[in-house]
């Protein structure tokens, strides 16, 4: 939580012994952070998921911080459909767009692999995106989102059928 939010450093001092200061300023960032995970599944509760063919993703521009979007989008695998996998969007701080993808361990046992789709998608749209099979992220041009998520549906469509 700490290094999250743009505060490494209590984290750091935290684990250096630090009992005091940054261990109530840690615990502090840890609140808040839960409050914005509660936040931001409710806001995906409320907006809803969009579903594609071989994909579903919901946009949180701005209202969810982009260092946590990635959380939120796995923990909405709890009301979202798990035979695809879930995109998430925020809004990075200098502008960019930044995506996070999660998918099951069933998926990727399917042939899902979220590294490889998001890196080309990605790619392909002017951006920069790898990770894991199962969670990957990207950073791509805000004017990209929609060719982004036709070349991903049509990537992991692809990949999840033999």
């Amino acid at each position: 939580a700490t290094a999250r939010y743009g505060f490494s450093g209590v984290g750091l001092a935290v684990c250096l012994g630090d009992r005091g200061p940054a261990l109530e300023e840690a615990r502090r960032l840890l609140a808040e952070h839960r409050q914005n995970l509660v936040a931001g599944l409710k806001l995906v509760k409320e907006e809803g998921i969009v579903a594609l063919d071989s994909i579903q993703y919901f946009d949180a521009g701005d209202r969810i911080r982009d260092t946590i979007v990635g959380i939120v989008a796995g923990m909405s695998f709890q009301t979202a459909d798990r035979r695809k996998p879930i995109l998430a969007f925020a809004t990075s701080e200098d502008g960019r767009l930044k995506v996070s993808a999660r998918g099951t361990q069933d998926l990727v046992r399917a042939g899902l692999n979220l590294a490889e789709a998001v890196s080309k998608a990605a790619e392909e749209v002017g951006g920069v995106g790898g990770g894991h099979n199962v969670a990957s992220g990207a950073t791509i041009p805000p004017e990209a989102k929609e060719e982004f998520l036709k070349i991903m549906d049509r990537i992991v469509g692809g990949q999840l059928r033999p």
